[in-house]
């Protein structure tokens, strides 16, 4: 697969979408969680009743970018959310650009919204998280936390942060890759690993998570890392890269889906089969490769975490209506799904479409007030097997 091939599948990727309902919904509340986009880069939920009985909430959502599959899936469930809530959404498409989330900031500060809850890449954090306290508009940052800031410290209106467990599912891609794998002489795997964007607490973590496991005497011998930035077409080239410096690794640990795409490219182009000749692990559950889980080329994904969205919007919504969380219950970390082909099917059965059967208002506090809490941890209804061997 050349880079013309990549950037075609990468298009194609871009295109699809993913119908999004639950079940407590009703069919209008579903189709109000649509929504229609504009010329602007924003595209805003469809109206309904205020659902608390009071002042219709107007909530501004920025995303880093309505590329990536995991993204629109983040998009979808905030909006079924907002929906059942009877919240009037706002969603900025920064489009991977510091400057575009910077302005979207701006943007919705002056148009007044009641509060914003955004992803803080590019170092946005800060002056997002200062220009709405100033406003006197509260806000939560889901994903990756801002640079040394945390919920009611200095800046009381940033209300709280909802994101996920980075490390541990940086640590299980290693314990899975090790499963997969057969040792060479010494006993050890070789493996590489291709990072996140340097400097975001998603990128560290999960490779912390990594780092964990070979110093804990995990049996991976890491023979190289490069950055791929979390998108495909760098991914590619890192993959390349680390290919030319270590033809003889058995497996690649991937900071993302996005990685995970462009790693396979790389090794396709190099005459090696992923799943059989490397092997890869990766997460973020993106569907596209999901289906490599499916078709072996993808040994294990981990993810779900695009509930973030929506699992803060429920905790911003009550705090706007007088049910303030809780101080310890301020910063929440999502624990992820664990995804091998043998867990497919429930997979499918418990999460159809990205979203699981989650009854909104019963983990709102407004309506009901000893509900379980917004922010809930992935798991499947029953017990599974990851079935991860040689």
């Amino acid at each position: 697969m050349n880079h013309a091939d990549l950037a075609r599948l990468n298009l194609q990727l871009n295109r699809r979408r993913f119908l999004s309902g639950v079940g407590v919904l009703s069919a209008a509340g579903l189709l109000a969680a649509c929504g229609r986009g504009n010329d602007s880069g924003t595209a805003t939920a469809g109206p309904s009743s205020g659902a608390s009985g009071g002042k219709k909430l107007v909530i501004g959502s920025i995303v880093p970018t309505l590329d990536a599959q995991f993204w629109q899936r983040y998009k979808d469930f905030t909006e079924t959310v907002a929906s059942a809530l009877g919240i009037e959404l706002i969603t900025v498409n920064a489009n991977n650009s510091g400057d575009k989330l910077s302005r979207g900031v701006d943007d919705l500060v002056a148009r007044k919204v009641d509060g914003l809850i955004f992803v803080p890449y590019f170092g946005a954090g800060p002056k997002g998280i200062a220009t709405t306290d100033a406003a006197n508009i509260v806000s939560m940052c889901v994903d990756t936390t801002p640079e040394d800031i945390v919920p009611g410290g200095d800046f009381p209106n940033y209300i709280g942060f909802v994101g996920p467990d980075d490390e541990t599912a940086g640590f299980n891609m290693a314990d899975a890759l090790s499963k997969t794998m057969t040792a060479g002489p010494g006993g050890k795997k070789k493996i590489v690993a291709i990072q996140g964007t340097p400097g975001t607490s998603v990128a560290i973590n999960r490779y912390k998570g990594l780092e964990r496991y070979i110093a804990e005497g995990g049996d991976l011998e890491l023979q190289g890392e490069a950055v791929g930035n979390f998108v495909a077409g760098d991914s590619q080239k890192a993959m390349d890269d680390l290919l030319q410096r270590s033809p003889d690794t058995q497996g690649v640990w991937c900071a993302n889906g996005g990685t995970a795409t462009g790693a396979i490219a790389a090794l396709t182009n190099a005459g090696k089969k992923a799943g059989t000749d490397v092997k890869v692990v990766t997460m973020d559950l993106n569907p596209d490769n999901v289906e490599l889980v499916g078709t072996g080329e993808i040994a294990f994904d981990t993810g779900g975490h695009w509930l973030q969205g929506g699992f803060s919007l429920i905790i911003m919504h009550d705090w706007l209506n007088g049910k303030k969380i809780a101080d310890d219950k301020r910063s929440q970390i999502i624990k992820l799904l664990p995804v091998t082909k043998a867990t497919l099917a429930q997979l499918e059965a418990d999460y159809p479409q990205g979203q699981p059967d989650y009854d909104v208002k019963e983990h709102s506090r407004v309506f009901t007030p000893d509900g379980p809490d917004a922010v809930v941890e992935l798991e499947y209804s029953k017990p599974v097997e990851l079935g991860l061997v040689p």
